[in-house]
């Protein structure tokens, strides 16, 4: 699950001396749309935006209705329905056959922003957050009304629904997406919506020879946090990645001591010595990565993990998804799409392999 929240709160930061921001949330969906529920975008007073909630057709349009709530502070709620309203749909290009309900609210600047301030520091932290927004009126929340709870127990926002946020976390962290719920017994539709951010994603790259850099650069366009290790000075000096990787200077020996494995959540091996990849693997078998993944062939794969002493442990070798991938932007390409399809538990096959089936 990949909400763009680093994207999001790099446009806050750019924007805190500003009065006031509007904030879009996609709270339903129905049929065929471009992003789902959950989805945000950030609106500032100079029609300036960032986050997308379609392909592009709409925010243009949700830019109108921001202007209405940066004028009367009050919650809007607007659907987009591509089914009912043809002339609408057509103008807009649109064409999805889906229906889109958003609510835009206000944040100010003399309130914190709201939950904004929060969510910046857990981000930084690396904490998941579960954030809470009221759609509907209960008798006792204000539409509009935000919490938020990371899993350090840090918190902002209404009480009431801090109380709905803790208990559901639990005691066990949640893994779904999001929730919508029905405080107000006396009504049917659900009055709150529940929000659950994950962590950035964060990437280590073994090996920072020549195919590395289209990998860091491939990676870094998702707005994940990627790291590089060699030990090589000319392949770490600074300039060869872009400006939001990290690049470290360390004998994969040390590999453990210079960084929080911990924290990872994929791990590439190419530094294109066997010897040096099979201490990569050995360094990294005893952590809690989602993925793990040598280039090279399976015969190679195979031979690293005997050396490394981790027989079983599972890798990805070759890497990436068949697609034909040779040259190295396309082998990135090819190995971002399998990272990205494991840690979101999907299948990495094409969605039109059930229609053509």
């Amino acid at each position: 699950m990949h909400l763009g929240i680093p994207a999001l709160l790099d446009f806050y930061r750019a924007h805190q001396d500003d009065k006031s921001l509007v904030l879009v949330t996609i709270i339903g969906t129905e049929g065929s749309t471009y992003r789902k529920p959950a989805a945000m975008m950030l609106i500032s007073g100079d029609q300036k935006f960032e986050g997308m909630i379609s392909g592009g057709c709409l925010e243009g349009d949700l830019l109108h209705h921001a202007a209405e709530v940066f004028t009367s502070g009050k919650p809007k709620f607007v659907t987009y329905d591509m089914h009912a309203n043809e002339e609408l749909v057509w103008n807009l290009g649109l064409g999805c056959d889906g229906v889109i309900h958003l609510m835009l609210q206000r944040l100010d600047r003399e309130n914190g922003f709201e939950f904004l301030q929060q969510l910046e520091k857990s981000h930084e932290a690396r904490r998941a957050v579960l954030l809470a927004l009221t759609i509907a009126p209960d008798g006792e929340i204000p539409v509009g009304a935000t919490a938020l709870i990371d899993r350090a127990d840090n918190s902002a926002g209404e009480p009431s629904l801090l109380q709905v946020l803790k208990t559901a976390s639990g005691q066990n962290w949640p893994e779904w997406r999001y929730r919508s719920l029905n405080l107000a017994e006396s009504e049917d539709k659900p009055d709150v919506m529940l929000i659950n951010i994950p962590p950035r994603v964060r990437v280590l790259i073994c090996g920072a020879g020549p195919d590395a850099v289209p990998v860091a650069r491939t990676l870094s366009g998702l707005d994940w946090e990627v790291l590089v290790v060699d030990h090589r000075p000319a392949y770490t000096r600074p300039g060869r990645f872009p400006k939001s990787c990290r690049v470290i200077q360390a004998r994969p020996e040390n590999l453990r001591t210079s960084l929080n494995l911990d924290e990872l959540d994929a791990a590439v091996i190419m530094s294109h010595h066997l010897e040096n990849d099979s201490v990569y693997l050995r360094q990294l078998a005893g952590g809690s990565l989602s993925y793990i993944g040598c280039l090279g062939p399976r015969a190679r794969s195979a031979r690293l993990k005997e050396m490394a002493g981790c027989e079983r442990l599972k890798i990805h070798g070759p890497v990436g998804l068949d697609i034909g991938a040779e040259l190295p932007e396309a082998i990135a390409l090819s190995l971002a799409a399998e990272i990205h399809a494991v840690l979101n538990k999907r299948s990495g096959l094409s969605l039109t392999s059930n229609v053509n089936s």
